[in-house]
């Protein structure tokens, strides 16, 4: 199994920051999703410092950007 290294560039970081704040500010139901919650944010300071991040750790990104997405869909920004 191959483990290739991709690199984050502005557009990925940007939104790590985002996935991440929303992580940080999240009331979650469980206590399971909150540890889930604090292991991916350390997973994505890990990718912030490294500058990369691989295959095992994209299909991680991937399952909490389709949860951040549902939740941006369903909570809709209000405008003043």
């Amino acid at each position: 199994m191959y483990n290739n290294a991709t690199f984050v560039d502005a557009q990925q970081l940007k939104f790590l920051k985002e996935m991440d704040k929303w992580l940080s500010t999240s009331n979650f139901k469980s206590e399971e999703e909150h540890k889930i919650s604090i292991e991916v944010r350390t997973l994505i300071t890990k990718i912030e410092e490294k500058g990369y991040y691989y295959e095992s750790e994209a299909e991680i990104l991937n399952i909490m950007r389709t949860e951040y997405i549902k939740h941006k869909k369903n909570n809709p920004k209000k405008r003043l």
